[in-house]
């Protein structure tokens, strides 16, 4: 659920990261070419200024906290 007032949000995503800090993606990465086509196709990616992998979550900085609750709802509308 998206909260107000947030600049980031952090989604699930099949990735793991080495000891060394490299992303691995866990399913060939098609989960990632699906989700980043989306991202284009919603015209959302000009709006996220950062990126993070973590183990199982990605997370995304936006550049205000209303593009970050536009994503959200988005993205838990896609979902379904």
């Amino acid at each position: 659920m998206a909260q107000s007032g947030r600049k980031t949000i952090k989604i699930d995503a099949p990735l793991l990261r080495m000891m060394d800090g490299t992303p691995v993606w866990m399913d060939r990465g098609e989960w990632a070419m699906d989700f980043f086509d989306w991202l284009s196709e919603s015209k959302l990616n000009k709006k996220v200024s950062g990126l993070q992998h973590m183990n199982n979550k990605l997370k995304l900085t936006f550049t205000t906290a209303k593009d970050c609750t536009t994503f959200a709802l988005k993205y838990a509308s896609r979902k379904k």
